[in-house]
């Protein structure tokens, strides 16, 4: 009985930290972010659940329709995130590189 109980200590701990690192993080101004190239339930989901913690303002970059079937996956809704438009994988790094460069916008 006691084994279980060192093995839960660990992941209480963790979690404990996790909270304190979300906390100051929120404390903090959002960082806009330009996420390339959202296309699956993962790295979309990863990155409105940021939003939702107020931790960053994305920037979705990447096939328009792919990120949209991946929020339609997700059961989110977009409208109130900036996406820019790119052909595929590498067009979406370029861009969201682009994005983050002073005086290099990118086309929406």
């Amino acid at each position: 009985m006691a084994r279980s109980t060192m093995q839960e200590a660990p992941a209480c701990r963790r979690h404990e930290k996790y909270e304190r690192l979300i906390a100051a993080a929120q404390a903090r101004a959002r960082l806009t972010v330009a996420v390339a190239h959202p296309c699956d339930e993962a790295s979309l989901g990863a990155a409105l659940e940021a939003a939702d913690l107020g931790l960053i303002e994305p920037i979705l970059v990447g096939p328009r329709l792919r990120i949209a079937a991946a929020a339609a996956a997700c059961g989110r809704d977009l409208a109130a995130f900036r996406i820019v438009d790119a052909a595929h994988s590498h067009d979406s790094a370029a861009r969201a590189v682009a994005l983050s460069m002073p005086g290099r916008p990118a086309h929406s």
